[in-house]
């Protein structure tokens, strides 16, 4: 279990380095009519990353027993988060798919809740793909794991105009579901049968 300590948020100080900010950039808060923004950015910013004082692995404290004998699917669990490198907004889906150990389950909306604990954070694409099937193998010890996460990042769109329709996907895997085996294509038909991209 990861030990998660929730620091002391100084929020007046966060205003105030908001608005030094602003006003760094040549800014002139009072003629925009922005006085108020330092204050708004800091509390949305705030709840932005207020996963970091979550454990994504408390999502899997009371597994249901289960006779399930074979794949479990959550698709399409949607997500905004913020990327580490500009703290502009990546964003997209969120695809499951796990192998029960002795039919040992959770249920589904843990898996939107622990997608939202590690999605409320600085977060890297690769990482949250990775950290979500970790928590899970950590949770429920399942034979196997495929994490799949697609996501368009205004980082990439807005600074490259010819990126407009670019989409980033990633993958995690765990156990009995590795890349390439049969296990690994049946999970990844399942997950992505009749999205965009049917095939990796």
């Amino acid at each position: 279990m990861i030990e998660i300590r929730q620091p002391q948020i100084q929020r007046e100080k966060a205003v105030q380095a908001m608005q030094t900010f602003l006003e760094t950039l040549g800014l002139d808060l009072k003629v925009l009519q922005m006085e108020k923004t330092p204050n708004r950015v800091t509390d949305a910013f705030i709840n932005f990353f207020s996963g970091l004082w979550k454990n994504p692995d408390d999502e899997w404290a009371q597994p249901i027993q289960t006779e399930v004998d074979g794949l479990v699917a959550i698709r399409n669990i949607r997500f905004q988060s913020m990327c580490e490198h500009h703290l502009l907004p990546f964003f997209g889906t969120v695809h499951i798919a796990y192998y029960p150990h002795k039919g040992k389950v959770a249920g589904f909306g843990h898996f939107v809740s622990a997608v939202e604990t590690l999605t409320k954070r600085p977060q890297l694409q690769e990482r949250l793909t990775q950290e979500l099937s970790l928590s899970l193998c950590r949770g429920l010890q399942p034979e196997g794991v495929l994490v799949v996460v697609e996501a368009t990042h205004l980082c990439m769109t807005m600074m490259h105009g010819l990126a407009g329709d670019t989409n980033i996907i990633t993958t995690a895997t765990a156990g009995i579901i590795q890349s390439g085996s049969d296990m690994y294509h049946q999970a990844w038909n399942l997950l992505m049968e009749g999205t965009s991209d049917d095939g990796r």
